[in-house]
């Protein structure tokens, strides 16, 4: 049996029950209009894959969303916590992204208040060990990136793997 301990929440994961799933952490902004974030995503593989070919299903996803002004700035390899992963850096403008996010709203609801210009800057890292892998999304303005930046790599050197 497994045990999950999330700040003051604690419980146990039966043997047979696999802890794939998702969270979301917010990080403090001095902006009240500004929420950035980190998404966690965790995936216990059925089988093994290739590092590169799991975080390039993962790129390819993120670019079939035809999201226009899309763009990669950066793509490296990287070690955290002694695991090997991806780390990929990019943007666009939120602006683009109106059409489909209005599709989300509940019926009824106004769309939401997007301007053009609103450029988002997002590192989205990928790390993988045996048949784990772990997704590390944090999406930022891209004109706040470097001061929002420095938490999510602080955020880093705490992971441990067991």
């Amino acid at each position: 049996m497994g045990k999950i301990i999330v700040n003051d929440i604690e419980f146990e994961i039966p043997a047979n029950w696999q802890d794939q799933g998702m969270m979301t952490f917010t990080i403090p902004s001095p902006d009240k209009n500004v929420k950035p974030n980190i998404i966690m995503t965790k995936e216990r593989l059925p089988q093994p894959i290739p590092l590169r070919q799991y975080f390039d299903r993962i790129k390819q996803s993120i670019t079939n969303r035809g999201i226009r002004d899309f763009q990669v700035n950066d793509e490296r390899d990287v070690v955290v916590a002694g695991v090997p992963g991806i780390q990929m850096v990019c943007t666009w403008d939120v602006s683009a992204m109106k059409q489909m996010l209005a599709a989300q709203q509940p019926q009824g609801a106004p769309p939401p208040d997007i301007k053009p210009g609103q450029i988002v800057k997002q590192v989205q890292l990928t790390l993988m060990k045996d048949l784990l892998a772990l997704n590390l999304t944090g999406s930022f303005p891209a004109d706040q990136f470097d001061l929002y930046f420095r938490p999510f790599q602080n955020f880093l050197k705490t992971l441990k793997f067991n």
